[in-house]
């Protein structure tokens, strides 16, 4: 498959998940949202591969834009427990 069709399924994806409310029991949104993000180095990697390296960082800005809240979230996380292991 091309990188531009590994890159709308995950955009509709992201639009989709970005859907469900954030406070459910089960966490759903936030568990499909990491799964969005550890797919993205492919879908960039891939669309870097078939239209080059001006695409790549398109796709990755729109990326880091839907992402923005999952992202900021992820690295809140990561601080807090790196300080609660020092």
């Amino acid at each position: 498959m091309s990188g531009a069709i590994y890159a709308c399924m995950w955009a509709i994806s992201a639009n989709l998940i970005a859907m469900i409310p954030f406070m459910n029991t089960f966490r759903i949104h936030w568990n499909l949202a990491r799964v969005l993000v550890l797919t993205l180095p492919f879908v960039i990697w891939r669309v870097g591969l078939d239209f080059g390296l001006g695409w790549q960082l398109a796709a990755l800005a729109v990326a880091i834009f839907q992402l923005r809240l999952m992202l900021r979230h992820m690295w809140r996380q990561l601080v807090a427990k790196l300080r609660q292991s020092k």
